[in-house]
């Protein structure tokens, strides 16, 4: 059982921890019959709003844990939006947010605390929103 353990870890360590997260809208529909992407290198990754008549089917939020830069992360996001069946993502907020990474503290026999040590760091992410062409 151990040697599994560390060999899920190891896998943790070799593939990454970033994450894609899809919050899809209420009438998000995942088989749609007018689906026209082929390829995930067709899927559309856009920095302002689409020109062609669209509507949003989500919201993607990426956290970049593994310090990528956005031409190595694009074509993973690329397919996963394929697998998903989503023409594109219009990307609408990059920014970082604060993170605990290590909270110490120590306490007296009171319960008060005497020492503490709190490391923080940066988390970078991305927002935009998935849609579909009309």
């Amino acid at each position: 059982m151990q040697f599994k353990f560390y060999g899920f870890l190891y896998l943790c360590f070799v593939l990454g921890c970033s994450s894609v997260d899809f919050i899809p809208e209420p009438d998000f529909r995942p088989n749609d019959h007018r689906y026209k992407v082929q390829t995930w290198q067709e899927v559309e990754i856009l920095r302002e709003r689409p020109k062609k008549l669209f509507k949003i089917v989500g919201e993607i939020i990426i956290r970049n844990t593994e310090d990528l830069t956005w031409e190595e992360y694009e074509p993973r996001l690329k397919k996963d939006m394929f697998q998903r069946k989503i023409d594109g993502i219009w990307m609408t907020e990059k920014n970082q947010s604060m993170i605990d990474n290590v909270s110490v503290q120590t306490m007296d026999q009171r319960g008060r605390t005497t020492n503490s040590y709190l490391q923080q760091s940066n988390l970078p992410y991305w927002k935009g929103y998935a849609f579909r062409y009309k």
